[in-house]
């Protein structure tokens, strides 16, 4: 019984005998207060104190009956390297994928590696919004020209190609909606770019109607014959009219004379979008592929 006693007056005795911790021994003369690194470089204190919170840059020392936090002027270099990343684009919670885990050395080459891949990758984003809003500029410039043309009009279509999913309703419908929304996750989860338009589509052959919510992606040949959703639409002259609202269906009245001929029609309804969108009254562009050879 007497053993333990013996234990615990020397494990006593040794702790008492053990030195305070580094951090309670160091000379706050020679650390910086929270309030002084944060005007040293410029950085607000709550970003500082979040930065500790994402355990990127952890005080030198935390008074324990203050809560004052002190750091080394070896820790500016630490915050300049977060900035860096802030800079850059990186997400914070990488940056300790480029510090040592005692914080004291810096893995630049590292970082500036990830964040020039990450500024070319930023590059053929803005490349690829650039060259999407140009081919809206153009659809816009031509359907201006439409609207100024009460008589329907003839346009040279250039070739498509449309991820297309089977759809009997007209636009600007629930059901429109709630599909069209889920094609888009789909184009994007297949690794393909928008197009400038999107509506309905039907084509109408001597084995019958077929009708389709469309989009427009940029695709290939190889794409189509990889994806079943994709269709390739050729390059065609079509007759086109403005209509007041969606229905694809009315295309044999409005285009009557075409209808009256036998060959296998493409019909188009897209909405119609100008400089000045009427969100309450939306127009809309009827189109129907001409006759081979016909322009």
């Amino acid at each position: 019984m007497q053993a333990p006693v013996v234990f615990a007056g020397k494990a006593a005795r040794k702790e008492k005998s053990v030195p305070p911790p580094i951090a309670t021994r160091m000379d706050k003369q020679n650390l910086l207060t929270i309030g002084s690194l944060s005007r040293q470089t410029g950085v607000h204190i709550k970003s500082l104190r979040y930065y500790e919170q994402l355990g990127i840059l952890r005080p030198a020392h935390t008074d324990p009956d203050t809560g004052y936090r002190y750091y080394t002027l070896s820790q500016i270099p630490v915050v300049d390297a977060i900035r860096a990343c802030i800079f850059l684009d990186i997400p914070l919670k990488e940056f300790t994928t480029f510090l040592t885990k005692d914080q004291k050395r810096i893995h630049y080459k590292k970082l500036i590696s990830h964040g020039t891949m990450l500024a070319h990758q930023k590059i053929r984003e803005i490349q690829e919004k650039l060259h999407l809003l140009e081919k809206f500029q153009k659809q816009m410039d031509r359907m201006e020209g439409l609207r100024h043309h009460e008589e329907q009009t003839v346009h040279q279509l250039p070739e498509k190609y449309c991820w297309a999913v089977p759809y009997s309703g007209k636009q600007h419908s629930t059901d429109y909606n709630i599909l069209i929304t889920r094609m888009f996750d789909d184009i994007s989860r297949n690794g393909l770019r928008l197009g400038a338009e999107a509506g309905l589509l039907s084509f109408h052959r001597g084995t019958g109607t077929e009708q389709f919510l469309y989009v427009e992606v940029e695709a290939t040949k190889r794409d189509a014959r990889k994806l079943k959703e994709i269709i390739r639409l050729p390059a065609a002259s079509f007759l086109c009219a403005i209509r007041q609202e969606s229905g694809i269906g009315e295309a044999p009245f409005v285009f009557s004379e075409l209808f009256a001929q036998e060959y296998d029609k493409i019909i188009m309804e897209t909405e119609l979008f100008s400089g000045d969108y009427d969100v309450a009254h939306p127009q809309f562009e009827l189109r129907c592929s001409l006759p081979p050879g016909e322009k």
